[in-house]
């Protein structure tokens, strides 16, 4: 690495406010690698100390009319990396942030449409449920909202379990031919509506 106090800052300085290139360059190789070690120490990131090395002097170039005015041009120099640091760890905090804020939403929005569809779902069934002659509509309330075996549901309702799964296989058939026309029929609502 060449040694910084053997080119004057400030001429170089000059020489690249007037769009010399060959001094951007030496400007470049004087502290790029000093730039480097202090932004990998920073930020713990080969890339990221790369991009930040690299937009420090995408800067310094294209404010190259500004900087004649600069009194410790070297000081300057780190200010910029520090300011670049400071800007890539406010964009990973704003980027967490901000994913964190879509996560919880999306969160709400799926707990949300769940319980929509979760109530819906079961006004469906209730409907389905109450079409159901009066035997199917005991068993079935019987088997799914009191969990009651097969075998206690005969008993309490002194029928064979053979015909207990007999009314509860024709509840099931009645209702899911029930829900299927009613979601086509919403489906159908839903489409005519959103055109």
């Amino acid at each position: 690495m060449p040694d910084c106090s053997q080119y004057d800052d400030k001429s170089l300085l000059l020489e690249i406010a007037a769009g010399d290139e060959r001094a951007f360059r030496k400007l470049f190789e004087l502290y790029k690698e000093r730039f480097y070690s202090v932004a990998l120490k920073m930020t713990r990131s080969n890339e990221v100390a790369e991009d930040i090395v690299q937009d420090v002097f995408m800067y310094i170039w294209s404010k190259r009319e500004n900087i004649i005015a600069i009194e410790n041009p070297s000081s300057y120099f780190f200010t910029c990396v520090y300011r670049k640091v400071y800007q890539y760890y406010r964009k990973i905090a704003l980027e967490k942030k901000l994913l964190e804020n879509i996560s919880s939403q999306n969160e709400f929005i799926n707990t949300t449409d769940k319980r929509v569809l979760d109530r819906e779902n079961k006004h469906l069934i209730s409907q389905a449920v109450a079409k159901l002659p009066p035997k199917q509509q005991l068993v079935f309330k019987l088997s799914k909202w009191e969990e009651l075996s097969r075998e206690e549901i005969a008993r309490q309702l002194q029928i064979s379990p053979h015909t207990v799964k007999n009314h509860l296989t024709d509840a099931i058939k009645f209702i899911r031919t029930f829900l299927r026309d009613s979601t086509l029929t919403l489906l159908v609502i839903y489409s005519f509506f959103k055109k």
